[in-house]
Parts: C-alpha cells; sequence; structure tokens
C-alpha cells in the first residue's frame, strides 16, 4: 500500500473545495496590509480579505458585484468587480 501523502491530500481538498483569487499588490504593501489586517483582529489575510469582499458585498442590496474602472497612479486603470 502506498504511503499516505498528507500535502496532496491537502491540495486536491482545496483545489476541491475553494476558489483560487490571486491579488497583486505593489512590492512592500503586502506587509503593510498585512500588519493593518494583525492591528484589526483577524486571524489571516485571507480572513481579513473575505472579510472586506463580504462586507462589501452586502452593502449593495441587489447582491451583485460591483464593477468600477479606477485609474491608478501609474496611469493605468484597474478593473474591479
Amino acid at each position: 500500500m502506498d504511503k499516505f501523502d498528507e500535502v496532496k491530500y491537502k491540495n486536491d481538498f482545496a483545489k476541491e473545495k475553494y476558489d483560487r483569487i490571486i491579488v497583486n499588490v505593489k512590492k512592500g504593501q503586502r506587509s503593510v496590509i498585512d500588519s493593518y489586517r494583525k492591528e484589526k483582529g483577524f486571524a489571516s489575510l485571507n480572513a481579513y480579505i473575505n472579510e472586506l469582499i463580504r462586507k462589501d458585498m452586502n452593502e449593495n442590496t441587489s447582491g451583485n458585484v460591483h464593477i468600477s474602472t479606477i485609474n491608478n497612479e501609474d496611469g493605468g486603470t484597474i478593473h474591479t468587480g
């Protein structure tokens, strides 16, 4: 019998149960955001981001995610939603 592979099991479970969303921030901002979430009492950066999304979506009475365009400092645009 093959040896139980805990890492593979956890990865397969996560792949089946969760969708992944990758967020890019400017270099150095992750540690700033992570420090702030700790001050707010969140156990993880993931929990903090999920709570922000949940709150934002609850503010929208239609239940849909708002899609908007933001002009960033570099002159580019960021589409959110």
